[in-house]
């Protein structure tokens, strides 16, 4: 016992030496060189990568054209259970789009009738990942995306927001060529500061759709997450 107290009282003493004197924040290795792309490079080496990992990719012309090609692949697959990443750019499309369901009258359009977005609430409870589970689709919008693997990088402070990212068969995912970075080393400057004032949450990077070979080397896609990812960028 009294070889274990010795052992415990050091362990604490050094602990509240470092408390006193942390260690310094190692430097940002440099693992690949940032080349300096302009955002069309990026822009074609993101889609090129996506695709090769079975994500979709759809370049839109603004806003208004992102709008209507994410309304007709909602109508395509009759999601009318949509969870939505509360971010600026994805919360208005989904107001958007419930403003078009309101104001759309013509029969091709009726399965958007009763669309429902869901956001996370104070009432959430403990078996979210079981709600969500149920739902049609995610409508959700990343910080980055990574043009040399063709990730998708979201900030989810809450378990609501980091499922979203992934757990329903189709994550519609809504992003601004200006969140194109060539690559993860591109972006650590940037993360760092959100690193130092988080206080819960974390970093979720989405390559594509969920796809395994486990089974006799066959690929098969949406066993651990989204069927279907498709990213509309816009200008």
């Amino acid at each position: 016992m009294a070889t274990q107290q010795s052992i415990l009282t050091r362990i604490r003493t050094a602990l509240e030496d470092r408390k006193k004197n942390p260690l310094p924040i190692p430097a940002i290795p440099k693992v690949w060189d940032v080349r300096g792309s302009s955002l069309t490079e990026m822009t074609e080496h993101f889609q090129k990568n996506l695709e090769a990992v079975k994500g979709e990719f759809i370049l839109c012309d603004d806003f208004s054209h992102a709008v209507q090609q994410i309304d007709e692949l909602l109508n395509s697959i009759n999601a009318t259970q949509i969870a939505v990443l509360d971010c600026p750019l994805s919360r208005k499309i989904a107001e958007q789009l419930k403003l078009n369901t309101r104001q759309s009258n013509t029969p091709q359009q009726n399965s958007s009738q009763s669309r429902n977005f869901v956001f996370a609430t104070s009432s959430v409870a403990d078996n979210i990942s079981e709600e969500l589970a149920k739902l049609d689709a995610g409508l959700v919008s990343p910080e980055y995306l990574l043009a040399d693997t063709g990730s998708c990088f979201f900030v989810a402070p809450t378990a609501f927001d980091r499922l979203t990212t992934y757990l329903m068969p189709v994550s519609v995912v809504i992003a601004e060529k200006s969140m194109l970075r060539e690559n993860l080393p591109a972006v650590w400057g940037e993360v760092k500061p959100k690193l130092e004032t988080a206080t819960n949450g974390e970093f979720v990077i989405v390559t594509g759709p969920s796809r395994t070979a486990d089974i006799e080397k066959i690929l098969i896609l949406g066993v651990h997450g989204p069927k279907r990812l498709i990213v509309f960028l816009v200008p």
